[in-house]
């Protein structure tokens, strides 16, 4: 058994060619029959038209002068092509062309006559004949009173033009099915060559080349935007490794030297002989470099989860202002202890759905980063206002601002501005605060001047109508 291929080329170029038989097919039966019942028509009018010029023959000249046109019609057309007769009332025969060509022909109808003359309606017949290969179409009809005068054409000419009609669409068909076949097979390899090139470049992306983009030539719009959706598809594939080796980077890094004190922590205490005496003071650096790690570790997953969409949250009902309040006052003796102002304004009733823990964690870390990066005497002003959509914390500082040159990488994880790398920290807690607000619907932009403060603005969605 021949097994077809499975292509989308082979699949299109046998729909373009059953498309265009289809086509052809349907084309040529509506020529066909138009074709059939045009020269039917034809033929039934000049029988008619015969009928009606023999009538009014008899009316002018008479019975003689249409015997004699009978006769020289007769005589100057073929006899197996066609015939005449003409019949009196009594059904007796006066005229008759030569007939031995229609062996079996039947008697005309004989119409009956009337006192006053009335041309009935012809009637019209097609006659098979046994010793004929084709029929013939007669008429029969009054030409004057009590004459009826048949006439009959053999319908060879006809069949015989339909005949060659066939023979010519079964060779347009067998000319077709290649030619159909072979446009068929051009066209799908046009159209699917964008696709294939899609399929080349997904092949050398999957083999290592990131920097590989599809570039296709105009072919359509459908081509190009899958050219397109691909190439940006890519690019964020290329991203997203990129990104995921400045993590492993930075996460070895940060890794690294926590690590390193602990070993060399355990390493004193193994080798100095006062064991006892700073088995307390060590075991409390340990922990706290074991939290440290604990703690990258757990933000790194939960920024996974959230930047994913699958974190699972139970979400509740929240007053935002007083949970920023809150906060405000267990971060005052940091702010206190550097000698930094705080100012506070908060909207009141700014009621909202969301993950309180989350949210508290993102407005610490602002919260952290505007005391800890603003030097004493400084002041950190925190303002929450609501409007009809949405609520805007602003957390403003007069600390030491971010250049711009780093600005648009302050949200990417473990990104430490120059400056901040003397303050302990990790580099995750802007990152995690931007998505903690993206996960609420919400965003977080900077606004900074080196020297002269930076403001974190957060906007988060008000709570939804029920």
């Amino acid at each position: 058994m021949v097994k077809l291929p499975n292509t989308l080329s082979f699949r299109l170029t046998l729909w373009y060619a059953s498309a265009f038989l289809v086509c052809l097919l349907v084309a040529f039966m509506t020529l066909y029959f138009s074709l059939d019942t045009l020269l039917d028509s034809r033929m039934d009018a000049d029988l008619q038209e015969d009928i009606i010029e023999f009538h009014e023959l008899f009316l002018e000249e008479g019975l003689e002068k249409v015997i004699s046109e009978m006769e020289r019609e007769a005589n100057s057309s073929d006899e197996s092509e066609i015939f005449l007769r003409l019949y009196d009332d009594q059904g007796t025969l006066m005229f008759s062309s030569n007939i031995s060509h229609w062996e079996g022909l039947n008697a005309a109808r004989i119409f009956s006559p009337t006192t006053a003359f009335a041309q009935p309606e012809p009637l019209l017949e097609t006659m098979l004949l046994p010793e004929k290969d084709y029929p013939a179409r007669s008429i029969s009809g009054l030409i004057g009173p009590g004459l009826t005068l048949q006439i009959g054409e053999t319908l060879e000419k006809k069949e015989e033009i339909m005949d060659m009609l066939l023979i010519v669409f079964a060779g347009m068909l067998l000319l077709g099915i290649p030619i159909a076949s072979g446009i068929g097979w051009l066209i799908a390899r046009k159209a699917v060559s964008g696709i294939k090139e899609v399929s080349r470049a997904a092949k050398a992306i999957e083999q290592g080349d990131l920097d590989h983009r599809v570039s296709v030539d105009a072919q359509g719009d459908e081509i190009q935007t899958l050219a397109d959706t691909f190439n940006a598809m890519a690019t964020r594939i290329k991203h997203v490794i990129q990104e995921m080796r400045e993590m492993t980077d930075n996460i070895a890094h940060d890794l690294r030297s926590p690590l390193a004190r602990i070993r060399a922590m355990s390493e004193t205490v193994l080798t100095e002989g006062n064991v006892r005496a700073d088995s307390n003071k060590m075991s409390g650096a340990i922990l706290k470099e074991c939290d440290r790690l604990i703690h990258l570790i757990n933000t790194t997953l939960d920024m996974a989860e959230f930047n994913a969409g699958v974190t699972n949250v139970d979400k509740e009902p929240i007053d935002l202002g007083r949970l920023i309040a809150d906060l405000v006052e267990l971060f005052e003796p940091l702010a206190e202890g550097k000698h930094v102002k705080l100012n506070v304004t908060l909207a009141k009733n700014c009621q909202m759905v969301g993950d309180k823990h989350n949210l508290q964690r993102m407005i610490a870390n602002l919260l952290d980063n505007a005391i800890k990066y603003t030097s004493e005497g400084g002041q950190v002003s925190i303002t929450l206002d609501q409007t009809v959509h949405e609520f805007r914390l602003c957390v403003a500082d007069t600390g030491l601002g971010i250049p711009l040159s780093d600005q648009p990488r302050v949200f990417d994880r473990f990104f430490r501005c120059d400056h901040s790398r003397s303050q302990e920290g990790c580099g995750l807690g802007l990152s995690f605060a931007r998505s903690v607000a993206r996960a609420h619907g919400g965003d977080i932009t900077l606004m900074s001047e080196a020297k002269k403060g930076s403001i974190f603005t957060s906007i988060l969605p008000t709570a939804p109508s029920t």
